[in-house]
């Protein structure tokens, strides 16, 4: 004869204590809960925060050096060059200038008590299209893969610097909810 196996359900390691009971933390307990993950939260952006002004400020720098230089040509033809000569993509400064613009918009985003009388950053929504014009004109135009990559370098650093700024906000807002979710339970 067979024997019925007995289901136990799936239960977290740190869900119940050792009777079987849920754990239930007082009013002090929850603070400090609430506390260490307000501050690992704090680490988690400033170190964040840092990493996307690191790329902000390579990018931007990137493409000032493009903007000052004679040749209107994507860089990335120096690593990776073409048989063929590379046709000049129509107003290459005034795209340079907007992809410029675009990262002094995201410093915007990321920091806005920058200046002390900034404007409203440009929404992300817009940022999108402008940056995303280059490339597409690079593309229409059948440029080299070279030339599209170095166009679309603005358009990854906008959706990396949106990903990562609402990653954070949404971070912020589950700490804002866990702190209305306190309840009372005094200690004994």
């Amino acid at each position: 004869m067979t024997s019925i196996r007995h289901r136990v359900g799936f239960q977290a390691a740190g869900d119940d204590d050792r009777d079987g009971q849920p754990v239930v933390l007082d009013d002090v307990e929850q603070e400090e809960v609430i506390e260490d993950l307000r501050q690992s939260n704090r680490q988690t952006t400033a170190r964040a925060l840092l990493l996307l002004d690191v790329v902000l400020a390579f990018s931007a720098l990137l493409q000032l050096v493009y903007l000052l230089k004679d040749s209107k040509t994507s860089p990335l033809l120096a690593l990776f060059p073409t048989a063929a000569p590379e046709p000049n993509l129509p107003f290459p400064t005034a795209f340079a200038l907007l992809a410029l613009a675009l990262h002094a918009n995201l410093a915007l985003h990321l920091h806005p008590t920058l200046l002390s009388r900034s404007p409203l950053p440009i929404p992300y929504s817009l940022s999108y299209p402008l940056a995303a014009i280059d490339p597409t004109l690079n593309v229409f135009l059948r440029h080299s893969w070279q030339a599209v990559a170095w166009a679309a370098v603005p358009a990854a650093v906008v959706g990396l610097t949106h990903s990562v700024h609402s990653t954070l906000q949404e971070g912020d807002e589950a700490l804002v909810q866990l702190e209305t979710l306190k309840y009372r339970a005094p200690g004994p």
